[in-house]
């Protein structure tokens, strides 16, 4: 007896699609166009994590050591330095590596200029991930000038901050556009669905005369309503590996993205798209049925 009052409700659900399949198709296109636009602000998001990331790993602390430091002061600090927390690794520069460097950067040889090599010995530490901000690298760099026989440690702080605080704006501005797209949705396919309700308040009317209870005249308005969301998932779905194709002509010669987990971004799609779908429906025939 159950099973063939939860046959008949579902199948009233898909009733209920055919009978309003222009409003529905709207309404699952609102939803596939939702998905879509927050399907590829991840990948966005993922590729400009990964972006991030290895651009972070050229964030270095420079270091000069004092140059009246024999070889083995100077390698000593140089091994202080390591152990300090928030170091990944270090590369010490000696006089001759210093001197190749100044030739590379000047295309001169500070030999020849001076007649003896002046330039101190010291070193480029990297930084762990955890400690790649700017108040973090601001900190060891204030340690480092600290020890005995340090002259200077520095990192480009105008560099940190400015690519910190560009990171962090587009990373707000998607999540604000995520939340108004979702929101705009959830009114957008609320009301159409409400459309649908609303052509079928006289048989709501006279099923509650029948003595119908609450959830089963409610129950196939919102099957339809999962119904709606599974087309908007499947709308959203294609578009992706639509664009997915189209990518490996277009963007993918020019630049490599990183793949996205695409596991992740169809349970999303499913998911989501029936929530919204189910979400709508519930709100709709409860404003009806009140």
């Amino acid at each position: 007896m159950l099973i063939n009052k939860l046959k008949y409700l579902i199948f009233e659900g898909f009733k209920i699609l055919y009978r309003s399949l222009i409003p529905s198709l709207i309404s699952a296109i609102t939803i596939g166009i939702s998905l879509l636009v927050l399907s590829v602000s991840y990948y966005l998001y993922v590729n400009l994590e990964s972006f991030t990331s290895d651009f972070k790993n050229e964030y270095k602390i420079e270091v000069f050591f004092n140059d009246k430091l024999s070889l083995d002061s100077s390698l000593q600090i140089f091994n202080k330095i390591l152990f300090i927390d928030g170091i990944e690794d270090g590369v010490f520069i000696d006089k001759d590596t210093a001197a190749d460097i100044f030739k590379n950067e000047f295309n001169e040889d500070v030999k020849n200029i001076i007649g003896l090599n002046p330039l101190p010995m010291g070193g480029i530490f990297g930084i762990s991930d955890n400690f790649r901000t700017y108040d973090l690298m601001s900190k060891i760099t204030k340690e480092i000038k600290y020890l005995d026989g340090v002259d200077d440690a520095i990192f480009p702080e105008e560099a940190i901050v400015q690519f910190d605080r560009t990171i962090r704006n587009l990373l707000s501005f998607s999540f604000l556009i995520g939340l108004f797209i979702i929101v705009v949705s959830y009114f957008f396919v609320s009301n159409t669905i409400l459309l649908v309700v609303h052509s079928k308040k006289n048989e709501i009317n006279i099923l509650k005369l029948l003595g119908a209870n609450d959830l089963f005249i409610k129950f196939p308005y919102i099957i339809n309503g999962v119904l709606v969301g599974l087309l908007g998932s499947l709308v959203s779905l294609v578009a992706l590996i639509l664009l997915d194709n189209i990518s490996l002509y277009i963007i993918l010669p020019y630049y490599d993205f990183n793949s996205a987990n695409y596991n992740f971004i169809l349970f999303f799609n499913i998911f989501f798209g029936i929530f919204l779908g189910l979400i709508s429906s519930t709100r709709s025939i409860n404003k009806i049925y009140k």
